[in-house]
């Protein structure tokens, strides 16, 4: 599981995925309110003029 000490600050920060292509970047970031551990984000893709937010678990991330 993830751990970082502030996870406010992964806000705006490039998500990618296993090849190192880009996602999109990180909008929000949703906590599991039984063990207070992220555990969703939510990721903004797609065009500057068609954008929509993805949820993407966080289950095998990595903070990189």
């Amino acid at each position: 599981m993830i751990q970082s000490a502030d996870i406010r600050e992964w806000r705006n920060h490039d998500v990618v995925d296993p090849r190192g292509h880009k996602i999109g970047v990180l909008e929000a970031v949703y906590v599991d309110t039984v063990t207070d551990e992220p555990a969703v984000v939510t990721v903004r893709t797609g065009l500057p003029t068609r954008q929509r937010l993805v949820f993407v678990p966080l289950d095998e991330a990595v903070v990189g």
